[in-house]
This record gives structure tokens, sequence and C-alpha cells, in this order.
């Protein structure tokens, strides 16, 4: 079993701490390969917003640097820990900027399969939103949600005091992360799954002109097969959510075609 934690903290502090606990739980289960990325020691270009890994693929992006060594080890990886202290009330810049340079997986969702633990550390504000923020992003990517963990934590370097209790189950959620990794069972899918496929492959099967990488991403997978139930087939089916959300998604496939005809004229 292959985890893979992201490290989105520029020094080894509280983030780091918590990562370590989580290690040594992991490792005491058996057959369990941990590795860390610390963002903070390779290069991470910031992204120039030129859109290419959108419309021409991500093999195109004209910045060569270490993102893409770091996404391949995304796509071996059984499990992925998303971990960052809060700055701002959002994520690390480290982590922030990593984001944006893999940001096509938004538009190709890839770790279907694969399952994502974010934790998430701070002194004061922003835990909430920005346990929200990763749960979207982890979700909208592909990855299986096994839970979150949030920390109150006063930087080591003030005599800050934190007067709010850490009420989160550390054993218990990465108990549960493994658990989830080693049996592998059928994914049970939500509403907002069945709105991700039937939205998203209703507005790419339309857009093969505006995005032809999106389209053939989606062709080469099946996705447009009307047969097709979800990105990948482990699942656990609901036909009556499937039913409303295909629904959905044809209306709005239907819409995007009607702007693209207004658009042409």
């Amino acid at each position: 079993m292959k985890i893979l934690a992201i490290m989105g903290s520029p020094h080894k502090g509280n983030t780091y701490e918590v990562l370590e606990r989580i290690e040594k739980q992991l490792k005491g289960y058996s057959n369990v390969d941990f590795e860390y990325i610390h963002l903070k020691d390779l290069d991470i270009k910031p992204c120039k917003g030129c859109f290419v890994c959108f419309l021409r693929g991500e093999e195109k992006c004209p910045l060569k640097d270490d993102v893409r060594s770091i996404a391949s080890k995304m796509d071996e990886a059984d499990g992925v820990i998303f971990a960052t202290p809060v700055y701002s009330m959002h994520v690390s810049y480290l982590l922030k900027n990593f984001i944006d340079r893999i940001s096509y997986n938004f538009h190709r969702p890839r770790y279907f399969g694969k399952y994502a633990l974010n934790v998430v550390v701070t002194a004061n504000m922003g835990m909430k939103d920005t346990l929200k923020y990763l749960s979207g992003l982890t979700l909208c990517w592909g990855f299986e949600q096994t839970g979150k963990l949030g920390y109150w934590m006063a930087p080591k370097n003030t005599t800050l005091r934190v007067f709010k209790k850490n009420k989160v189950n550390t054993e218990k959620e990465v108990e549960k992360f493994y658990r989830a990794i080693k049996e592998n069972r059928k994914r049970k899918l939500t509403f907002i799954d069945y709105i991700m496929f039937h939205s998203t492959r209703a507005i790419f099967s339309k857009s093969g002109e505006l995005s032809p990488t999106d389209y053939k991403y989606y062709n080469d997978k099946g996705w447009f097969d009307k047969k097709k139930k979800y990105f990948f087939d482990h699942i656990q089916h609901n036909p009556i959510k499937s039913g409303i959300a295909r629904l959905m998604g044809i209306m709005m496939g239907r819409q995007l075609e009607k702007s693209l005809r207004k658009s042409g004229k």
C-alpha cells in the first residue's frame, strides 16, 4: 500500500508533527509504504495562467520543473494525504501553487479508486473553510474521502495560546483511511457524484471544438457511452439518483449547445 503525504508547510512545525503521528500509526499496519513530498524543497514555478494544460494537455505545459514527477507519484499512490497550515484563511501558498499547476484535474479527473485524507492545522481561524476547500478539490479530482483532520495548535515559535480544544480522533480517522484502502469496497455514490459525472460529460460532449483535449480524454475513457453509470465501475449504483442527475446533465448539455449556436452567429 502506497501512501503519499503532500506537505504544504514551509517548515517542519505543527503540520509536520501531525503527519509524523499519522505516519507512525500507518506504519504500524502491514505493508505500508509512506512517502513525504515536501513542497518547500522542490522546484515548483508559479502558474502562468496560459491555459495550455487545459487546451492542449498537461504535457504541453511550458514550465519545466518538479510538478510532473509529483503528479506521477500521485498516480502511483493508493492514498494521498494533503496537509497544510492555514495561512490567511486558506491553504498555504506552497500547496495552492501546486494545486494551480495541476488544476487540469478539474477538467480531466483521474483519481477514481484512490483515497484522500485532508489535514489542516491552524492557530485560530480558517479551519472549516480550508477543509471545505480541500474536500471539494479532492472530490472533483476523483478521490474518495474517508474523513478529515483539523487541529488547533499554537505556532511553535510564539507564546500564543490556543483556547479551543482539539476534538478530532486522529487514530480513528487514520484507521478509517487505512481500512478503506485495504478493503477497497465499492464506492457508494452520492447525488453530488452523479451530478458531477452526468453534467461534465454532457458539457464536454458538446465542446469538441472548444475543449478538444477534454473531449478526447472523455472519449478515450468511454465516458460518453450512454450505458456508462459513472467514471469507473467499482461502485454501488443508485438508479434513482443517477436518473435525476442524468436528466439534469441532458438539460445542461442542451443549454450549452444552444449558447454555442448563438455565439456562432
